[in-house]
């Protein structure tokens, strides 16, 4: 799934290439992915519209087209957009595709058809999914460490990686940044919140600014389409069984809450009873209880 450094990029790319520009044309190829609250076909309502502001919330991609309809975009794990040139192939498996003045198109797509597109009138986002129910942004001024430190109070009971994970929460940090952000803290991800002491609170609030901070500037320099994912500076994510870049030990990776996590049993150790011992060498696993 596109996070925040991806949807950044995304975002500032279209902003720079599609904005005031005309749809010509919108051809719908995956109806069954869209929610059209308009009234009318999309094919009819989004013809001759202009793209006036394009900017995210959340994980949520919105393209506000002539300040009177809005496409909100949710890609979830496999959508991917892209701003389609001359010269470009086509992306496949696509849901919507809007040709522009400029003879260029937007394709959103998705091979696994999970990604939803919503087509509504701006400010009503009630008919989103989790749209209205974003936590603090934690790029915004607002997201301070006595901020973290209340928000850790008031869910104390929770793991802190379905802590940092839970978009109502924070907004927004994806699966592959939580991993990245526990590493850089040097916390395993089942512990629990309110063991998490005031030092490990502060480095928490610190990973997630120089995390985030490092993934927008890995982002932008790799100078990668958008439909593309940039993971290639990521240290723990996706990377089980190689050398943590740290101090050499084997990447593990476990399950929390049906997710996959990444981390490093050396540099964040477990301090509670879990099912696997990760401390021991390989063939040395214990159950430990659950």
């Amino acid at each position: 799934m596109p996070e925040l450094p991806d949807l950044l990029s995304i975002t500032q790319h279209l902003q720079r290439r599609i904005l005031n520009r005309r749809i010509v044309s919108a051809t719908i190829h995956q109806p069954v992915a869209i929610r059209n609250l308009l009234g009318e076909p999309p094919e009819d309502a989004l013809r001759d519209l202009f793209f006036t502001r394009i900017d995210f919330h959340g994980p949520f991609l919105r393209l506000t087209l002539s300040s009177t309809v809005e496409i909100v975009v949710h890609l979830m794990l496999a959508g991917r957009i892209q701003h389609q040139v001359k010269g470009d192939h086509p992306l496949g498996f696509k849901i919507i595709a809007l040709k522009l003045d400029d003879g260029t198109w937007l394709n959103i797509c998705d091979e696994q058809k999970m990604a939803k597109i919503y087509i509504l009138h701006p400010g009503d986002y009630t008919p989103i999914p989790g749209f209205n129910e974003q936590g603090i942004d934690i790029r915004s001024p607002g997201f301070t460490e006595d901020v973290l430190r209340q928000l850790a109070k008031q869910h104390s009971r929770k793991q802190v990686r379905v802590f940092i994970n839970d978009h109502t929460i924070l907004s927004s940090i994806g699966n592959a940044y939580a991993d990245e952000i526990l590493f850089a803290a040097k916390i395993h991800p089942k512990t629990i919140v309110a063991s998490l002491s005031p030092a490990e609170l502060q480095g928490l609030y610190r990973a997630i600014g120089e995390v985030i901070e490092d993934g927008i500037r890995h982002v932008a320099g790799a100078g990668q389409p958008i439909h593309l994912k940039v993971r290639d500076h990521m240290k723990v994510r996706n990377r089980q069984g190689l050398a943590c870049p740290v101090c050499g030990t084997k990447i593990r990776r476990e399950g929390v809450r049906g997710y996959d996590v990444f981390f490093c049993p050396a540099c964040q150790p477990v301090r509670r009873k879990v099912f696997i011992d990760w401390s021991k060498p390989p063939g040395g696993e214990n159950s430990a209880g659950a």
